[in-house]
C-alpha cells in the first residue's frame, strides 16, 4: 500500500478546514456572550507571579477556569478591561486589538476571606507576557478559548508537498505491507547502551515504551551520551510537559550546569523549575548540545529547511500522538532517528469525525506509529520493566501487551483508608466499584458522590498524596469538578481531567468515571488503557452495574473488567442515599 500524495495533502486540508470552523463559530461571537451565557470567556485581576505560578483573582458570580483548561490570556487596552464597554465586540474584535497574549494554563483554584473572590494560579506564561504585566499590578486580563494548532497542520502541508526530499520519501511514499507485528522484547540490563548501539546500525528504529517502563530515563541518559560524544541532538514531543519531564532528569545535570540544554518557547514556571535551561528563540543545531522543542514549532522549521538532516540525532518522545507527516518532518531533520511511544495508547486527536474519517480512509496518516510499527521494515523493539505498577497492577496492565510487561517494583503495600479497605486492595492496583446509573447520563449524580466521598478519605488519611480523577466527556469532567470542589476543596495536588489530556500523567490514585453513555468512546481500548495505566498505587473504576453488557466492548477491555469483577468488585446501590441527598455516615458497606 502506498499512500497516494494528493489524498495525505486532502487530509491536511480537511483537518484544517474542520478545525478553523469549530474555532470559528467562537471566534466570531460576542465576546459578552461567550462571558455571560457559555462561560468559555473570563475576566480577572492580575496579583502577582508566585514561584513561577500567575496568580489572578476571579469573582465567584460565574464559573472559574476549570483546572487543566487551555486558554489564551489577553492583555486588553484600558478602555476594554472593563467588559462592560465591550458592546457587541466579538471574541476577534478583542483578539485583534489586544496588547499582548499568552497561552496560560489554569492549575489551582483557592478561596479567599472574601467569600465573592477566588485565587486562581495559572502556568505556561510566555517570558515576554510577564515581563510586560509583572509591574502591572491589578491590571485586568481576558482568558478565552485556545486558538487550534492551525500552524502545525499548515506546516505538516509543506512537508508532504515536498516531493523531492528522499528522506521525507522514505516516510510517505513507502509501500507499506502489513504484517503480523512482534516487537522485539529489550530484556537487557542496559536499556540505553542497547539503544544506542541499535540506533547507529540501523539509522532509523522505533522503541514502544509500555507505561511506566522508563522511556524518559532512557531518552535523557541517551541525550547525555550522545552530546558528549559531541552529537547535536534533538528531542520534539507533542507537548512541553514531556520535555520538562526529560530536562529534569538527573543524566542532564551536567549539561545544565553547563549550558548545554536548550529549549523553546520557555515560560515562566519552567524557567523557575529549572532555572540553568537556556531559553532558544530560533530552532538550530549546535554541537554537543541538546534541544527541546514541540512538535508545532519543529515542524515550523522542517518546513522551510532548505539544507537536509541538520541535527545528528532526532528523538521523537510521544511518538503516538504524532500524525504520519510528522515523521518526514524528523527525516528531513535528523541522520539518525528514534521514534519513542506506545501505539496501545492515545493516538492523535483529530477535529475531523470518525465518519469522514472512515469514509475517506484517512485513518493511516493520522496513526503514524502504528503504520509505522506494523507496516514497516525499521526495527521495533518494547521496553518490557516497568517501575510504576506492583505486580497485580502490571497483571492487569498485560491485557494489553501479550503479557509482556514485569513489575520491577520491590515491595507496593499502599495505604489505605479503613473506610476504603473494601474497595482497595492492599496489593496496589485495580478496583470495579459498580453502582446504578441513568442510561444516557453524562452527569451522574450519585456516581460523583461516591467519588467526592472516596477522594475525601483518600486526602483524610494522606494529604500529601496525588490523585487523579478521570473521565472520557469534557462535560462529566466539569460536573465532578464542581462536585469535588464543593466537598473537598480545590487543591494542588487533586486533578480532574479528561483521559485525552493526561498521556504522560503519573499519579499515586486514579479514579475512572464511565457513565452509561458513551460507551463507544469511554471503553475505547486506548482511552481505557491510559486512564488506568497512570496510578502508582490504586486505580479505582467507577461504572454502572450493567456495564459488562455492552456487547461491543474492546476483547482486552472485556478481559480486564471481567477479571477485576471477579477478583475485586464491590457494588454500591444509590438507594444509599439519605434524605439529604449525600451518603451516609453509615459506612459499613465498604468495610
Amino acid at each position: 500500500m502506498i499512500i497516494d500524495r494528493q489524498k495525505h495533502i486532502q487530509f491536511l486540508k480537511d483537518e484544517y478546514r474542520a478545525e478553523s470552523e469549530v474555532f470559528k463559530k467562537k471566534f466570531l461571537t460576542q465576546a459578552l456572550c461567550l462571558l455571560k451565557e457559555t462561560e468559555e470567556i473570563y475576566v480577572g485581576k492580575f496579583l502577582a507571579f508566585r514561584e513561577g505560578e500567575m496568580v489572578m483573582k476571579f469573582p465567584n458570580t460565574r464559573n472559574l477556569p476549570r483546572k487543566g483548561e487551555h486558554l489564551f490570556c489577553m492583555l486588553l487596552p484600558n478602555d476594554l478591561q472593563n467588559y462592560n464597554n465591550w458592546g457587541t465586540k466579538t471574541y476577534k474584535e478583542l483578539y485583534d486589538e489586544r496588547h499582548k497574549a499568552t497561552d496560560a494554563v489554569c492549575i489551582w483554584h483557592s478561596p479567599t476571606d472574601d467569600t465573592r473572590f477566588s485565587l486562581v494560579g495559572f502556568r505556561k506564561i510566555d517570558l515576554a507576557f510577564a515581563d510586560i504585566i509583572e509591574d502591572l499590578h491589578e491590571n485586568i486580563l481576558v482568558f478565552a478559548p485556545q486558538k487550534p494548532p492551525l500552524d502545525y497542520i499548515s506546516n505538516l502541508t509543506k512537508i508532504v508537498e515536498d516531493s523531492y526530499n528522499p528522506e521525507v520519501s522514505a516516510v510517505l511514499d513507502a509501500d507499506y505491507q502489513k504484517h503480523d507485528w512482534q516487537p522485539a522484547l529489550i530484556k537487557q540490563d542496559s536499556v540505553t547502551e542497547f539503544v544506542h548501539t541499535q540506533l547507529f546500525l540501523s539509522n532509523t528504529m522505533i522503541l514502544q515504551g509500555p507505561p511506566g517502563t522508563g522511556k524518559t530515563y532512557m531518552i535523557a541518559e541517551l541525550c547525555s551520551k550522545l552530546c558528549l560524544e559531541g552529537k547535536s541532538v534533538l528531542v520534539t514531543a507533542l507537548t512541553n510537559r514531556a520535555l520538562m519531564e526529560i530536562a529534569e532528569k538527573p543524566f542532564l545535570k551536567d549539561m545544565l550546569n553547563q549550558g548545554k540544554v536548550h529549549k523553546t518557547n520557555m515560560t515562566v514556571d519552567e524557567r523557575r523549575a529549572i532555572s540553568n535551561l537556556q531559553p532558544l528563540k530560533q530552532l538550530a543545531p549546535m554541537p554537543s548540545c541538546l534541544v527541546l522543542s514541540t512538535y508545532y514549532i519543529t515542524s515550523g522549521y522542517a518546513a522551510e529547511l532548505s539544507s537536509n538532516q541538520p541535527f545528528d540525532v532526532v528523538i521523537m518522545d510521544e511518538a503516538s500522538q504524532a500524525l504520519l507527516a510528522m515523521f518526514g518532518a524528523s527525516k528531513k531533520l535528523g541522520m539518525q532517528n528514534l521514534w519513542v511511544g506506545d501505539v496501545k495508547q492515545l493516538s492523535p486527536i483529530v477535529t475531523l469525525n470518525e465518519d469522514r474519517v472512515a469514509a475517506s480512509n484517512y485513518r493511516t496518516m493520522i496513526d503514524g506509529l502504528n503504520l509505522l510499527t506494523v507496516s514497516s521494515t525499521n526495527p521495533v523493539y518494547q521496553l518490557t520493566d516497568t517501575y510504576r505498577f506492583g505486580k497485580r497492577a502490571a497483571q492487569y496492565t498485560n491485557a494489553f501487551y501479550n503479557g509482556t510487561l514485569v513489575s520491577k517494583l520491590k515491595s507496593n503495600s499502599p495505604e489505605i483508608p479503613n473506610v476504603l479497605c473494601k474497595v482497595l486492595s492492599r496489593e496496589g492496583g485495580p478496583s470495579l466499584v459498580l453502582t446504578d446509573m441513568a442510561p444516557s447520563d453524562y452527569t451522574p449524580d450519585f456516581a460523583a458522590k461516591l467519588v467526592t466521598y472516596i477522594v475525601g478519605s483518600l486526602i483524610k488519611d494522606t494529604p500529601e498524596k496525588e490523585i487523579a480523577v478521570l473521565t472520557c466527556m469534557i462535560k462529566t469532567t466539569k460536573y465532578l469538578q464542581r462536585a469535588i470542589n464543593q466537598s473537598v476543596g480545590s487543591k494542588k495536588n487533586i486533578l480532574i481531567e479528561t483521559i485525552a489530556r493526561v498521556q504522560g500523567l503519573t499519579t499515586d490514585t486514579t479514579i475512572l468515571v464511565i457513565p452509561s453513555i458513551s460507551y463507544i468512546h469511554s471503553l475505547n481500548p486506548m482511552l481505557f488503557n491510559v486512564a488506568t495505566s497512570r496510578a502508582r498505587e490504586h486505580t479505582i473504576i467507577i461504572a454502572d452495574k450493567d456495564i459488562l453488557k455492552y456487547s461491543s466492548m474492546d476483547t482486552n477491555v472485556r478481559d480486564f473488567l471481567t477479571c477485576l469483577s471477579d477478583d475485586l468488585m464491590v457494588y454500591i446501590p444509590s438507594k444509599i442515599q439519605t434524605e439529604s441527598n449525600a451518603i451516609t455516615e453509615d459506612t459499613s458497606f465498604l468495610l
